[in-house]
Protein backbone atom coordinates (compact mmCIF):
# COMPACT_ATOMS: atom_id res chain seq x y z
CA UNK A 1 0.00 0.00 0.00
CA UNK A 2 1.16 3.59 -0.69
CA UNK A 3 2.10 5.93 2.14
CA UNK A 4 -0.75 7.92 3.62
CA UNK A 5 -1.33 10.34 6.49
CA UNK A 6 -3.78 9.35 9.21
CA UNK A 7 -4.45 10.84 12.62
CA UNK A 8 -4.62 7.88 14.96
CA UNK A 9 -7.05 5.11 13.99
CA UNK A 10 -5.94 1.70 12.83
CA UNK A 11 -9.40 1.31 11.26
CA UNK A 12 -8.55 4.08 8.81
CA UNK A 13 -5.59 2.04 7.60
CA UNK A 14 -7.94 -0.81 6.77
CA UNK A 15 -10.19 1.47 4.70
CA UNK A 16 -7.33 2.82 2.64
CA UNK A 17 -5.57 -0.48 2.07
CA UNK A 18 -4.99 -1.60 -1.55
CA UNK A 19 -6.85 1.37 -3.10
CA UNK A 20 -5.60 3.13 -6.24
CA UNK A 21 -8.10 5.99 -6.12
CA UNK A 22 -7.65 8.96 -3.83
CA UNK A 23 -9.53 8.41 -0.57
CA UNK A 24 -10.04 10.99 2.12
CA UNK A 25 -11.72 10.57 5.50
CA UNK A 26 -13.19 13.64 7.21
CA UNK A 27 -14.88 14.05 10.55
CA UNK A 28 -18.56 14.55 9.74
CA UNK A 29 -19.00 17.12 12.50
CA UNK A 30 -15.83 19.21 12.44
CA UNK A 31 -14.75 18.68 8.81
CA UNK A 32 -11.24 17.80 9.96
CA UNK A 33 -9.34 15.65 7.48
CA UNK A 34 -8.45 12.48 9.35
CA UNK A 35 -6.78 10.49 6.59
CA UNK A 36 -5.60 10.77 2.98
CA UNK A 37 -4.45 7.88 0.80
CA UNK A 38 -1.05 7.92 -0.84
CA UNK A 39 -2.60 8.05 -4.34
CA UNK A 40 -3.18 11.76 -3.78
CA UNK A 41 0.44 12.49 -4.68
CA UNK A 42 0.06 10.95 -8.14
CA UNK A 43 -3.32 12.55 -8.81
CA UNK A 44 -3.01 15.97 -7.15
CA UNK A 45 0.75 16.42 -6.80
CA UNK A 46 0.65 16.87 -3.00
CA UNK A 47 1.96 14.52 -0.37
CA UNK A 48 -0.75 13.08 1.92
CA UNK A 49 0.56 15.25 4.75
CA UNK A 50 0.34 18.41 2.61
CA UNK A 51 -3.11 17.55 1.33
CA UNK A 52 -4.55 17.03 4.82
CA UNK A 53 -3.94 20.63 5.77
CA UNK A 54 -5.14 22.26 2.55
CA UNK A 55 -8.51 24.00 2.26
CA UNK A 56 -10.81 22.65 -0.48
CA UNK A 57 -10.36 25.77 -2.59
CA UNK A 58 -6.62 25.02 -2.91
CA UNK A 59 -7.27 21.93 -5.07
CA UNK A 60 -10.48 23.04 -6.83
CA UNK A 61 -10.71 24.89 -10.16
CA UNK A 62 -12.56 27.73 -8.52
CA UNK A 63 -15.77 29.74 -8.79
CA UNK A 64 -18.46 29.81 -9.75
CA UNK A 65 -19.22 26.10 -10.29
CA UNK A 66 -16.25 24.63 -8.40
CA UNK A 67 -15.91 26.88 -5.37
CA UNK A 68 -15.40 25.89 -1.74
CA UNK A 69 -18.95 27.04 -0.94
CA UNK A 70 -20.35 24.68 -3.55
CA UNK A 71 -18.19 21.86 -2.19
CA UNK A 72 -19.59 22.40 1.30
CA UNK A 73 -23.13 22.25 -0.11
CA UNK A 74 -22.40 18.81 -1.57
CA UNK A 75 -20.78 17.69 1.69
CA UNK A 76 -23.87 18.79 3.62
CA UNK A 77 -25.99 16.76 1.20
CA UNK A 78 -23.92 13.68 2.04
CA UNK A 79 -24.44 14.36 5.76
CA UNK A 80 -28.23 14.55 5.28
CA UNK A 81 -28.77 11.69 2.85
CA UNK A 82 -25.80 9.50 3.60
CA UNK A 83 -24.18 9.88 0.19
CA UNK A 84 -23.40 12.30 -2.63
CA UNK A 85 -21.94 11.65 -6.08
CA UNK A 86 -20.81 14.37 -8.49
CA UNK A 87 -18.23 15.50 -11.04
CA UNK A 88 -15.71 18.10 -9.97
CA UNK A 89 -13.15 20.19 -11.77
CA UNK A 90 -10.01 19.93 -9.67
CA UNK A 91 -6.62 21.62 -9.67
CA UNK A 92 -3.19 20.06 -9.23
CA UNK A 93 -0.30 21.50 -7.26
CA UNK A 94 1.22 22.85 -10.50
CA UNK A 95 -2.02 24.69 -11.34
CA UNK A 96 -3.26 22.41 -14.12
CA UNK A 97 -6.95 21.57 -14.04
CA UNK A 98 -8.48 18.13 -14.46
CA UNK A 99 -11.76 16.26 -13.92
CA UNK A 100 -12.63 13.87 -11.10
CA UNK A 101 -15.61 11.81 -10.01
CA UNK A 102 -16.25 12.09 -6.27
CA UNK A 103 -18.36 9.66 -4.22
CA UNK A 104 -18.96 10.74 -0.63
CA UNK A 105 -20.46 8.25 1.85
CA UNK A 106 -21.32 8.79 5.48
CA UNK A 107 -20.33 5.99 7.83
CA UNK A 108 -19.15 5.26 11.36
CA UNK A 109 -15.62 4.29 12.31
CA UNK A 110 -15.07 3.28 15.93
CA UNK A 111 -18.25 5.13 16.85
CA UNK A 112 -17.19 8.31 15.04
CA UNK A 113 -19.30 9.72 12.19
CA UNK A 114 -17.07 10.27 9.16
CA UNK A 115 -17.39 11.15 5.48
CA UNK A 116 -15.38 8.88 3.19
CA UNK A 117 -14.64 10.43 -0.23
CA UNK A 118 -13.47 8.29 -3.15
CA UNK A 119 -11.92 10.49 -5.83
CA UNK A 120 -11.20 9.12 -9.31
CA UNK A 121 -9.41 10.98 -12.13
CA UNK A 122 -11.79 10.91 -15.13
CA UNK A 123 -10.13 13.58 -17.26
CA UNK A 124 -9.83 11.39 -20.37
CA UNK A 125 -13.46 10.34 -20.16
CA UNK A 126 -14.69 13.87 -19.52
CA UNK A 127 -12.70 15.35 -22.39
CA UNK A 128 -14.08 12.64 -24.65
CA UNK A 129 -17.61 13.48 -23.51
CA UNK A 130 -17.02 17.19 -24.08
CA UNK A 131 -15.62 16.49 -27.52
CA UNK A 132 -18.67 14.38 -28.36
CA UNK A 133 -20.92 17.14 -27.10
CA UNK A 134 -19.15 19.67 -29.31
CA UNK A 135 -19.52 17.38 -32.30
CA UNK A 136 -23.20 16.85 -31.53
CA UNK A 137 -23.67 20.59 -31.29
CA UNK A 138 -21.92 21.13 -34.60
CA UNK A 139 -23.90 18.37 -36.28
CA UNK A 140 -27.15 19.78 -34.93
CA UNK A 141 -26.36 23.08 -36.68
CA UNK A 142 -25.51 21.50 -40.04
CA UNK A 143 -28.23 22.25 -42.57
CA UNK A 144 -27.80 18.88 -44.30
CA UNK A 145 -29.30 15.75 -42.70
CA UNK A 146 -26.76 13.81 -40.61
CA UNK A 147 -27.46 10.38 -39.13
CA UNK A 148 -25.66 7.30 -37.80
CA UNK A 149 -26.26 3.54 -37.82
CA UNK A 150 -25.10 1.26 -35.03
CA UNK A 151 -23.43 -2.12 -35.42
CA UNK A 152 -26.84 -3.75 -35.94
CA UNK A 153 -27.77 -1.40 -38.78
CA UNK A 154 -30.24 0.48 -36.62
CA UNK A 155 -30.56 4.25 -36.67
CA UNK A 156 -29.11 5.60 -33.43
CA UNK A 157 -28.66 9.32 -34.14
CA UNK A 158 -30.41 11.92 -36.31
CA UNK A 159 -30.09 15.69 -36.39
CA UNK A 160 -32.92 18.18 -36.88
CA UNK A 161 -32.32 18.37 -40.63
CA UNK A 162 -32.95 14.61 -40.88
CA UNK A 163 -36.27 15.02 -39.11
CA UNK A 164 -37.20 17.84 -41.51
CA UNK A 165 -36.30 15.74 -44.54
CA UNK A 166 -38.13 12.57 -43.48
CA UNK A 167 -41.09 14.09 -41.65
CA UNK A 168 -40.68 11.56 -38.83
CA UNK A 169 -40.08 12.34 -35.18
CA UNK A 170 -36.81 11.44 -33.47
CA UNK A 171 -38.63 8.75 -31.45
CA UNK A 172 -39.93 7.16 -34.66
CA UNK A 173 -36.46 7.00 -36.23
CA UNK A 174 -34.15 6.04 -33.36
CA UNK A 175 -33.86 2.27 -33.27
CA UNK A 176 -35.55 1.84 -36.65
CA UNK A 177 -34.04 -0.05 -39.57
CA UNK A 178 -33.14 2.07 -42.64
CA UNK A 179 -35.82 0.22 -44.63
CA UNK A 180 -38.33 2.36 -42.72
CA UNK A 181 -37.42 5.18 -45.10
CA UNK A 182 -36.62 3.21 -48.24
CA UNK A 183 -38.99 3.08 -51.18
CA UNK A 184 -37.36 -0.16 -52.31
CA UNK A 185 -36.18 -2.87 -49.90
CA UNK A 186 -33.88 -4.18 -52.63
CA UNK A 187 -32.16 -0.81 -52.98
CA UNK A 188 -31.91 -0.51 -49.19
CA UNK A 189 -30.23 -3.91 -48.98
CA UNK A 190 -27.79 -3.00 -51.75
CA UNK A 191 -26.93 0.25 -49.97
CA UNK A 192 -26.24 -1.55 -46.69
CA UNK A 193 -24.04 -4.05 -48.53
CA UNK A 194 -22.10 -1.13 -50.05
CA UNK A 195 -21.62 0.41 -46.60
CA UNK A 196 -20.41 -2.87 -45.08
CA UNK A 197 -18.20 -3.31 -48.13
CA UNK A 198 -16.10 -0.36 -46.97
CA UNK A 199 -14.55 -2.70 -44.39
CA UNK A 200 -11.15 -3.72 -45.70
CA UNK A 201 -11.56 -1.37 -48.65
CA UNK A 202 -9.22 1.46 -49.60
CA UNK A 203 -12.24 3.75 -49.91
CA UNK A 204 -13.03 6.07 -47.01
CA UNK A 205 -16.64 6.60 -48.01
CA UNK A 206 -19.30 5.58 -50.49
CA UNK A 207 -21.86 7.70 -52.31
CA UNK A 208 -25.40 6.34 -52.45
CA UNK A 209 -28.50 7.58 -54.23
CA UNK A 210 -32.05 6.44 -53.71
CA UNK A 211 -35.64 7.44 -53.07
CA UNK A 212 -37.08 7.64 -49.58
CA UNK A 213 -40.70 7.71 -48.45
CA UNK A 214 -41.52 10.50 -46.03
CA UNK A 215 -43.96 10.19 -43.15
CA UNK A 216 -46.70 11.79 -45.26
CA UNK A 217 -46.20 9.28 -48.07
CA UNK A 218 -44.40 11.68 -50.41
CA UNK A 219 -41.13 10.68 -52.03
CA UNK A 220 -37.78 12.45 -52.15
CA UNK A 221 -34.62 11.56 -54.04
CA UNK A 222 -31.68 11.60 -51.65
CA UNK A 223 -27.94 11.42 -52.11
CA UNK A 224 -25.92 10.20 -49.12
CA UNK A 225 -22.20 10.00 -48.41
CA UNK A 226 -21.51 7.21 -45.89
CA UNK A 227 -18.38 6.44 -43.87
CA UNK A 228 -17.64 3.76 -41.28
CA UNK A 229 -17.53 4.38 -37.53
CA UNK A 230 -14.89 2.64 -35.39
CA UNK A 231 -16.05 -0.76 -34.08
CA UNK A 232 -16.68 -1.19 -30.36
CA UNK A 233 -15.16 -3.99 -28.34
CA UNK A 234 -14.72 -7.19 -30.32
CA UNK A 235 -17.26 -6.24 -33.00
CA UNK A 236 -16.01 -6.08 -36.59
CA UNK A 237 -18.57 -3.50 -37.68
CA UNK A 238 -19.13 -0.35 -35.64
CA UNK A 239 -21.85 1.26 -37.70
CA UNK A 240 -21.69 4.19 -40.07
CA UNK A 241 -22.26 7.93 -40.29
CA UNK A 242 -24.00 9.55 -43.22
CA UNK A 243 -24.55 13.05 -44.59
CA UNK A 244 -27.53 13.30 -46.92
CA UNK A 245 -28.79 15.84 -49.40
CA UNK A 246 -32.19 16.21 -50.96
CA UNK A 247 -31.52 16.19 -54.72
CA UNK A 248 -35.14 15.89 -55.87
CA UNK A 249 -35.07 19.25 -57.66
CA UNK A 250 -31.75 18.46 -59.25
CA UNK A 251 -33.07 15.15 -60.56
CA UNK A 252 -36.11 16.91 -62.01
CA UNK A 253 -33.79 19.43 -63.64
CA UNK A 254 -31.70 16.64 -65.14
CA UNK A 255 -34.83 14.98 -66.50
CA UNK A 256 -35.89 18.25 -68.12
CA UNK A 257 -32.43 18.67 -69.61
CA UNK A 258 -32.61 15.14 -70.95
CA UNK A 259 -35.94 15.89 -72.65
CA UNK A 260 -34.44 19.12 -73.97
CA UNK A 261 -31.46 17.22 -75.33
CA UNK A 262 -33.82 14.77 -77.00
CA UNK A 263 -35.61 17.64 -78.75
CA UNK A 264 -32.29 18.99 -79.99
CA UNK A 265 -31.13 15.59 -81.15
CA UNK A 266 -34.20 14.80 -83.18
CA UNK A 267 -36.42 17.80 -83.87
CA UNK A 268 -33.57 20.16 -84.76
CA UNK A 269 -30.73 17.90 -85.82
CA UNK A 270 -32.76 16.01 -88.43
CA UNK A 271 -33.92 19.03 -90.47
CA UNK A 272 -30.46 20.57 -90.13
CA UNK A 273 -28.84 17.41 -91.51
CA UNK A 274 -31.33 17.53 -94.37
CA UNK A 275 -30.40 21.14 -95.11
CA UNK A 276 -26.70 20.28 -95.08
CA UNK A 277 -27.36 17.40 -97.48
CA UNK A 278 -29.17 19.79 -99.84
CA UNK A 279 -26.15 22.12 -99.76
CA UNK A 280 -23.91 19.22 -100.74
CA UNK A 281 -26.23 18.45 -103.67
CA UNK A 282 -26.17 22.10 -104.77
CA UNK A 283 -22.38 22.00 -104.90
CA UNK A 284 -21.76 18.54 -106.30
CA UNK A 285 -24.82 17.95 -108.50
CA UNK A 286 -26.00 21.38 -109.55
CA UNK A 287 -22.53 22.89 -109.66
CA UNK A 288 -23.47 25.85 -107.45
CA UNK A 289 -20.27 27.19 -105.97
CA UNK A 290 -20.68 30.81 -105.00
CA UNK A 291 -20.62 33.10 -101.98
CA UNK A 292 -24.31 32.49 -101.22
CA UNK A 293 -23.79 28.76 -100.90
CA UNK A 294 -20.67 29.43 -98.80
CA UNK A 295 -22.70 31.63 -96.47
CA UNK A 296 -25.42 29.00 -96.14
CA UNK A 297 -22.79 26.38 -95.35
CA UNK A 298 -21.22 28.63 -92.67
CA UNK A 299 -24.64 29.19 -91.14
CA UNK A 300 -25.51 25.49 -91.04
CA UNK A 301 -22.09 24.66 -89.59
CA UNK A 302 -22.61 27.27 -86.89
CA UNK A 303 -26.08 25.88 -86.13
CA UNK A 304 -24.57 22.40 -85.81
CA UNK A 305 -21.90 23.77 -83.46
CA UNK A 306 -24.51 25.47 -81.29
CA UNK A 307 -26.57 22.27 -81.12
CA UNK A 308 -23.46 20.29 -80.15
CA UNK A 309 -22.63 22.75 -77.36
CA UNK A 310 -26.17 22.82 -75.99
CA UNK A 311 -26.30 19.02 -76.05
CA UNK A 312 -22.99 18.94 -74.22
CA UNK A 313 -24.31 21.44 -71.69
CA UNK A 314 -27.37 19.29 -71.03
CA UNK A 315 -25.34 16.14 -70.56
CA UNK A 316 -22.24 17.39 -68.76
CA UNK A 317 -24.27 18.99 -65.97
CA UNK A 318 -25.31 15.60 -64.63
CA UNK A 319 -23.85 14.79 -61.24
CA UNK A 320 -20.84 12.46 -61.33
CA UNK A 321 -22.12 9.16 -59.94
CA UNK A 322 -19.28 6.78 -60.78
CA UNK A 323 -15.95 8.62 -60.40
CA UNK A 324 -12.61 7.06 -61.22
CA UNK A 325 -9.11 8.03 -60.17
CA UNK A 326 -6.72 9.00 -62.95
CA UNK A 327 -3.58 11.12 -63.51
CA UNK A 328 -4.56 14.69 -64.37
CA UNK A 329 -1.53 14.97 -66.68
CA UNK A 330 -2.99 12.22 -68.88
CA UNK A 331 -6.28 14.11 -69.27
CA UNK A 332 -4.32 17.30 -70.05
CA UNK A 333 -2.38 15.54 -72.80
CA UNK A 334 -5.55 14.03 -74.29
CA UNK A 335 -7.29 17.40 -74.27
CA UNK A 336 -4.33 19.24 -75.82
CA UNK A 337 -4.27 16.80 -78.72
CA UNK A 338 -7.65 18.17 -79.80
CA UNK A 339 -6.40 21.78 -80.01
CA UNK A 340 -6.35 23.05 -83.60
CA UNK A 341 -3.49 25.53 -83.12
CA UNK A 342 -0.14 23.97 -84.08
CA UNK A 343 1.81 27.09 -83.03
CA UNK A 344 0.33 27.16 -79.53
CA UNK A 345 2.51 25.94 -76.63
CA UNK A 346 1.51 23.86 -73.63
CA UNK A 347 3.53 24.01 -70.39
CA UNK A 348 2.64 21.40 -67.75
CA UNK A 349 3.87 21.24 -64.15
CA UNK A 350 6.01 18.23 -63.28
CA UNK A 351 3.44 16.68 -60.97
CA UNK A 352 -0.25 17.43 -61.42
CA UNK A 353 -1.28 14.58 -59.13
CA UNK A 354 -4.39 12.48 -59.58
CA UNK A 355 -8.04 13.42 -59.85
CA UNK A 356 -11.15 11.56 -58.78
CA UNK A 357 -13.94 12.27 -61.24
CA UNK A 358 -15.41 11.56 -64.66
CA UNK A 359 -12.36 11.36 -66.91
CA UNK A 360 -14.25 12.10 -70.12
CA UNK A 361 -15.85 15.20 -68.67
CA UNK A 362 -12.62 16.45 -67.09
CA UNK A 363 -11.01 16.10 -70.51
CA UNK A 364 -13.88 18.11 -72.02
CA UNK A 365 -13.43 20.78 -69.34
CA UNK A 366 -9.75 21.10 -70.27
CA UNK A 367 -10.55 21.10 -73.99
CA UNK A 368 -12.89 24.04 -73.52
CA UNK A 369 -10.35 25.97 -71.44
CA UNK A 370 -7.65 25.29 -74.06
CA UNK A 371 -10.05 26.30 -76.85
CA UNK A 372 -10.86 29.51 -74.99
CA UNK A 373 -7.14 30.29 -74.66
CA UNK A 374 -6.33 29.67 -78.34
CA UNK A 375 -9.50 31.39 -79.56
CA UNK A 376 -8.76 34.60 -77.63
CA UNK A 377 -4.98 34.43 -77.19
CA UNK A 378 -3.98 33.88 -80.79
CA UNK A 379 -2.20 31.09 -82.65
CA UNK A 380 1.05 31.40 -80.66
CA UNK A 381 -0.52 31.52 -77.21
CA UNK A 382 1.21 29.69 -74.36
CA UNK A 383 -1.03 27.73 -71.99
CA UNK A 384 0.25 26.60 -68.58
CA UNK A 385 -1.33 23.96 -66.34
CA UNK A 386 -0.24 24.12 -62.69
CA UNK A 387 -1.14 22.14 -59.61
CA UNK A 388 -2.89 23.83 -56.67
CA UNK A 389 -3.18 22.59 -53.11
CA UNK A 390 -6.73 21.43 -53.78
CA UNK A 391 -6.99 21.45 -57.55
CA UNK A 392 -5.33 22.86 -60.66
CA UNK A 393 -5.06 26.06 -62.71
CA UNK A 394 -5.04 26.75 -66.46
CA UNK A 395 -3.35 30.04 -67.39
CA UNK A 396 -2.65 31.66 -70.76
CA UNK A 397 -0.58 34.66 -71.82
CA UNK A 398 -3.33 36.17 -73.99
CA UNK A 399 -5.14 39.47 -73.49
CA UNK A 400 -6.97 38.25 -70.38
CA UNK A 401 -10.49 39.01 -69.21
CA UNK A 402 -11.41 42.48 -67.87
CA UNK A 403 -12.10 42.43 -64.14
CA UNK A 404 -15.63 43.77 -64.62
CA UNK A 405 -16.51 40.85 -66.93
CA UNK A 406 -15.07 37.96 -64.91
CA UNK A 407 -18.31 37.26 -63.08
CA UNK A 408 -20.13 36.88 -66.41
CA UNK A 409 -17.80 34.55 -68.32
CA UNK A 410 -19.53 31.39 -67.09
CA UNK A 411 -23.03 32.58 -68.02
CA UNK A 412 -25.01 31.22 -70.96
CA UNK A 413 -24.17 32.93 -74.21
CA UNK A 414 -21.15 34.93 -73.00
CA UNK A 415 -18.53 35.30 -75.72
CA UNK A 416 -16.28 38.04 -77.09
CA UNK A 417 -15.19 36.03 -80.13
CA UNK A 418 -17.08 36.43 -83.40
CA UNK A 419 -17.06 32.68 -84.02
CA UNK A 420 -17.90 31.64 -80.44
CA UNK A 421 -21.20 30.11 -79.37
CA UNK A 422 -21.03 31.47 -75.82
CA UNK A 423 -21.40 28.01 -74.31
CA UNK A 424 -17.76 26.94 -73.89
CA UNK A 425 -17.06 28.35 -70.43
CA UNK A 426 -20.62 27.65 -69.31
CA UNK A 427 -19.95 23.99 -70.07
CA UNK A 428 -16.80 24.28 -67.93
CA UNK A 429 -18.92 25.61 -65.04
CA UNK A 430 -21.47 22.81 -65.45
CA UNK A 431 -18.78 20.11 -65.40
CA UNK A 432 -17.17 21.68 -62.32
CA UNK A 433 -20.56 21.84 -60.58
CA UNK A 434 -21.31 18.22 -61.48
CA UNK A 435 -18.13 17.25 -59.59
CA UNK A 436 -18.93 19.49 -56.60
CA UNK A 437 -15.83 21.54 -57.37
CA UNK A 438 -15.41 25.32 -57.74
CA UNK A 439 -14.01 27.42 -60.57
CA UNK A 440 -12.89 31.04 -60.55
CA UNK A 441 -11.22 33.29 -63.10
CA UNK A 442 -8.51 35.83 -62.39
CA UNK A 443 -5.47 37.39 -64.06
CA UNK A 444 -2.29 35.42 -64.70
CA UNK A 445 1.23 36.69 -64.01
CA UNK A 446 1.59 37.63 -67.69
CA UNK A 447 -1.76 39.39 -67.84
CA UNK A 448 -3.67 36.55 -69.44
CA UNK A 449 -6.67 34.65 -68.13
CA UNK A 450 -6.19 32.24 -65.23
CA UNK A 451 -8.86 29.64 -64.39
CA UNK A 452 -8.54 27.94 -61.01
CA UNK A 453 -10.47 24.73 -60.33
CA UNK A 454 -10.53 23.94 -56.62
CA UNK A 455 -12.15 21.47 -54.23
CA UNK A 456 -10.77 18.63 -56.33
CA UNK A 457 -10.30 15.23 -54.64
CA UNK A 458 -6.66 14.26 -54.75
Amino acid sequence: MRDFAASDSQSLLQILENVNDVITVRDAETGETLAVSGAVEEVYGYTPEEFRDLPIEAYSAGPPEYSEDRAHELIEEAKRTGESTFEWKAKRADGTEFWVDIDISKTDIDGRAVLVSVIRDVTDRKEHELELERYKRLVSLISDPVFTFDGEDRIDYVNEATLDLTGYSREELIGAHPTKLALSSTTSREHLEAIHGLQGSEQDSVRLEGTITRADGSERTVESHMALLPPRGDASFGGAVGVARDITRRKHREEKLERFASVLSHDLRNPLNAAMAQLTLLREVEGCDNEYVDTLEDLTDRMAEIIDDVLTLAREGRYVTDPETFPLSAAVEEAWNTVDSPAATLVVADDLGVVEGDRRRVRRLLENLFDNATRHGGETVTVTVDRLDDGFAVTDDGPGIPAEEREDVFEYGYSTADDGTGFGLNIVAEIVDAHDWDVAVSEGDDGGARFEVTGVSD
